[in-house]
């Protein structure tokens, strides 16, 4: 399995806890991390998610992008303010 096979909640969950066989590899650029970052808050409709449900989310990013807690915070605060976690070109 992907990630992008990872589409809801429970998959990610699984994926955290080690019980989901994921292949998966860290993105070399700035930009495309924060692109998979968008891609997957966008994809799993984080900010209708409860509280719970954007803890996973927010594991899962800091798992795959290798970014701190609040690196991945404060890329989420971004994505609600603007839409985007990167700038635009």
């Amino acid at each position: 399995m992907s990630l992008e096979q990872l589409t809801n909640i429970e998959d990610v969950t699984r994926f955290l806890e080690g019980t989901q066989a994921v292949a998966f590899c860290v993105a070399t650029t700035k930009e495309a991390r924060y692109r998979w970052a968008q891609k997957t808050l966008v994809k799993h409709g984080y900010l209708l998610l409860g509280k719970a449900d954007k803890g996973i989310i927010t594991r899962c990013l800091m798992k795959v992008t290798s970014y701190s807690h609040a690196q991945i915070k404060r890329l989420i605060q971004q994505y609600t303010k603007t839409g985007m976690t990167y700038p635009p070109n």
